[in-house]
C-alpha cells in the first residue's frame, strides 16, 4: 500500500500579468470593437449626389425607414442593399426606358 502524500500549499498566483476579466472589461472591449467597426465602415463609404424626382426620393427614403425599423439593420446597410437591388435590375430598367423613349442607346451620359 502506498503511503499517503502530504499536499503542499497551492502555487503562488502567477497570472498577475493577465488582465482581470470583469463585466466592465468585457463591455469596454465590446464598445472598442464596435467603434473600430464603425470607423472602418465610415472609411469605406462614399456620398454621391444625383438629381431625381421628389416622388422617387420620398419613396426611397420611406423604403429605407421601413426596412430599418422592421429589421433594425443600420440605414447605410439598407441603402447599400437597395442600391445593389437596383443595380441587379439595371438591364431590365434600361430596356424599359429604351422602349419608353424610342431610343436604343444614348451617346451622352449626364
Amino acid at each position: 500500500m502506498a503511503e499517503p502524500q502530504r499536499m503542499g500549499p497551492p502555487p503562488d498566483d502567477d497570472d498577475d500579468d493577465e488582465p482581470e476579466v470583469t463585466r466592465a472589461s468585457v463591455e469596454r472591449e465590446r464598445r472598442r470593437r464596435e467603434e473600430l467597426e464603425r470607423q472602418v465602415a465610415r472609411e469605406s463609404m462614399t456620398r454621391r449626389s444625383w438629381y431625381t424626382s421628389v416622388a422617387a426620393t420620398d419613396a426611397f427614403g420611406k423604403a429605407v425607414e421601413d426596412i430599418h425599423h422592421e429589421t433594425r439593420t443600420p440605414k447605410h446597410e439598407v441603402v447599400a442593399a437597395l442600391m445593389q437591388a437596383a443595380v441587379d435590375q439595371a438591364p431590365r430598367v434600361a430596356k424599359r426606358l429604351a422602349r419608353q423613349s424610342g431610343h436604343g442607346s444614348h451617346l451622352s451620359h449626364e
